[in-house]
């Protein structure tokens, strides 16, 4: 049975995450990662408060774990990139490829790394943290369930972590447009990291939007 789980990495264990050490204050999110010849290359959206976009490239481009970097749209203070790996320097990206697991999100800060992976049974999962043992990647498994105990109907799609962090942010005010309350402030209340809390948030929206929006469309349509 299908079965979703999420892992931490440090942020230094994945080749972008080596923008963290000159510019703390990024955030990056992939956006998707596409096989080509004997590596990958992922998009992903690069967060900088600054918005100096240029120079987050200028950083990606001198990474000896890349090939190449590219800034391909500007939206605001955010950026998407594509790059492509090295294959000496794939790391967790191997493991992905090697047991066949699909990366559904990645977010990434100073604070690390959070994985969210889908595999078809928990047998793949299993494997996947056999081969990340064998190949000296520093993942942790902070989350394992099967994906018919995280997709109730009556919840929207939402695992309990997704809702409460939703319903936690509601009450807070943080979707107001003034006296809203920041993501370290919500996120010391569940005890966790800003950029954890940031995916939890994330992933509910997601699971909102497709749940609602987009499967009330399908169904129009069908």
């Amino acid at each position: 049975m299908a079965a979703i789980a999420e892992f931490t990495l440090p942020a230094a264990d994945f080749p972008l995450g080596r923008v963290f050490e000159e510019r703390p204050d990024v955030t990056l999110e992939l956006d998707r990662v596409v096989p080509t010849g004997d590596t990958v290359m992922p998009f992903f959206w690069v967060t900088d408060p600054t918005g100096d976009l240029g120079s987050i490239r200028d950083l990606f481009e001198d990474l000896p774990e890349l090939r190449s970097a590219t800034l391909m749209e500007i939206v605001d203070d955010r950026g998407l990139f594509s790059a492509e790996w090295k294959p000496e320097y794939m790391g967790i990206m191997a493991a992905v490829g090697a047991t066949g697991v699909t990366v559904l999100s990645a977010t990434g800060s100073t604070d690390g790394w959070v994985f969210e992976l889908r595999a078809a049974s928990m047998d793949q999962f299993s494997e996947f943290q056999r081969y990340c043992d064998d190949h000296d990647i520093d993942v942790d498994l902070t989350r394992l369930s099967r994906l018919s105990e995280t997709s109730p109907d009556d919840e929207y799609n939402l695992t309990p972590e997704q809702r409460e962090a939703l319903v936690l942010a509601y009450r807070e005010g943080y979707y107001d447009d003034a006296g809203r309350p920041d993501q370290d402030a919500l996120a010391a209340q569940f005890g966790i990291s800003r950029q954890a809390l940031s995916a939890r948030l994330r992933r509910g929206y997601r699971n909102l939007i497709e749940s609602t929006l987009v499967r009330g469309h399908r169904d129009d349509e069908s």
